[in-house]
């Protein structure tokens, strides 16, 4: 499963996070013609190398002769759906814009399909928005994940006036999103780069993964003091593998559904390999929960810590332990509504296991409006095929 977590310690945008991705090996053709299929007039797009700060990092130009122009949602969608390019890259695209839209109509008032974008609209945004979604689909990603992004202060001038950082759309976007005080003036993360986050990214850390490729994306901008580069960092998961590991057990009758749920969704989001819950009554016959986690020994500490902070026990018991795994592998299938990774558990050479990934799969059925289990036997289907 290819990762790829976004890094905006400096702030993001659509040519940021373009560049970033070129830098971390996307080739810079695929992303040219898929762009040139667009039915977009007056453009070109460049690659070059720049730096910031001393940092090396790549900036995606796009030049164009157009205007300054004003595009409704529908007729973004419909130019998307025109051009030639891969499902999953234009499922991405569209997702962004259509979020995009969302948020205007939520700080403006107005209905979606009569949300007109202004700078978002224009043919370097659109270009930036489908690049970084050919960019993704070129390297293979599967999942994508967010560090905490920088709050700023400051103004800007739009359309609709003098306006605070970060722009309204920026800040909707953002919502149940981890930031930060960047401590600096002026606009660091574009509506355009919120919307791809928002659409894009998943919350919370990512599984453990192995780094193969870092891409610096350099911005329009120059500043003293910082880097204005977004990083991008792009690896394998890990699938983990035979040797000891440890197994970490608390029993707890104080803890409310909601708190169990989120320390479930911790222990994976930290790194273990499994966790599980499991009712059992508990002294003075009260009914509890019995908490499992699954963890490598090296992260046994950080495990140990989320059960104790974000859970309420006051101690764990821990044991080593083995187990076998089948050798997997991951291959790519298209269906209709995008590419689903599947993994394949082998025994003895023969396959005994046909897994679609579940989150690619989840995604794509939010994205196109379709039951999950129709996403995961499709899935299942073309790789019988």
């Amino acid at each position: 499963m290819r990762i790829a977590l976004i890094d905006p310690f400096a702030g993001i945008s659509g040519d940021m996070t373009v560049g970033a991705l070129l830098h971390a090996g996307a080739p810079f053709a695929a992303v040219k013609r898929g762009l040139e299929g667009l039915p977009l007039k007056g453009f070109s797009v460049a690659s070059s190398s720049v730096t910031r700060c001393g940092l090396v990092a790549r900036k995606f130009t796009v030049r164009h002769r157009e205007p300054h122009s004003h595009r409704g949602l529908s007729t973004i969608l419909k130019c998307i759906a025109k051009a030639k390019l891969p499902e999953s890259a234009r499922q991405r695209a569209c997702a962004a814009f259509t979020l995009l839209a969302e948020a205007e109509s939520a700080i403006h008032g107005v209905a979606v399909d009569r949300i007109h974008f202004h700078e978002v609209g224009a043919v370097d945004s659109i270009c930036d928005i489908v690049g970084a979604a050919l960019a993704l689909d070129a390297l293979g990603i599967d999942r994508i994940f967010c560090r905490p992004l920088p709050l700023t202060t400051g103004a800007i001038v739009t359309e609709h006036g003098r306006l605070p950082v970060p722009a309204p759309a920026t800040m909707e976007l953002l919502k149940g999103r981890a930031t930060f005080d960047a401590g600096v003036t002026g606009e660091l993360v574009t509506p355009t780069g919120a919307a791809m986050v928002a659409a894009w990214a998943e919350e919370g850390a990512p599984p453990p993964f192995v780094p193969d490729a870092i891409g610096y994306g350099a911005g329009e901008r120059d500043p003293e003091g910082y880097p204005n580069v977004c990083r991008i960092t792009v690896g394998e998961a890990s699938v983990g593998g035979p040797g000891a590991l440890f197994e970490l057990v608390c029993d707890v009758d104080d803890a409310t559904p909601q708190i169990l749920g989120h320390l479930l969704v911790r222990l994976l989001e930290r790194g273990a390999l499994d966790a599980s819950l499991q009712p059992l009554v508990m002294k003075k016959d009260r009914p509890g929960t019995r908490v499992t986690a699954l963890v490598a020994s090296a992260l046994v500490p950080a495990i140990e810590e989320v059960l104790f902070t974000e859970g309420t026990t006051l101690g764990v018991r821990r044991r080593a332990v083995e187990r076998t795994e089948l050798p997997r592998r991951i291959v790519r299938v298209k269906t209709r509504h995008g590419v689903v990774p599947v993994k394949i558990g082998e025994l003895g050479g023969r396959v005994v296991h046909v897994a679609p990934e579940y989150e690619a799969c989840r995604r794509l059925a939010a994205e196109a409006g379709v039951p999950l289990p129709n996403i995961l036997r499709e899935a299942v289907a073309r790789w019988l095929a």
